[in-house]
């Protein structure tokens, strides 16, 4: 899984703490948009626009933040 982000971001670190409590960090791979200006293309090219945090697995990316913690406590607890 791909997980786009920025540090500032608060909704980013809902995410981050979310992984970190879960012990799951080794499953994502993770991208920092404002480090690395191509992960930002790559967002767009994904998704119409910039907005973090978007996590993409197979199913596709997904972007609220209260969505993606739901699904990771629900796949990974």
């Amino acid at each position: 899984m791909v997980l786009y982000f920025y540090e500032d971001c608060e909704y980013s670190q809902v995410v981050l703490n979310t992984i970190t409590s879960l012990h799951i960090k080794d499953k994502f791979t993770f991208k920092d948009i404002r480090l690395n200006p191509d992960y930002a293309k790559e967002l767009v090219e994904l998704t119409g626009d910039v907005t973090v945090p978007c996590l993409v697995n197979a199913e596709g990316p997904m972007k609220e933040a209260k969505d993606i913690r739901e699904y990771l406590v629900s796949n990974f607890i």
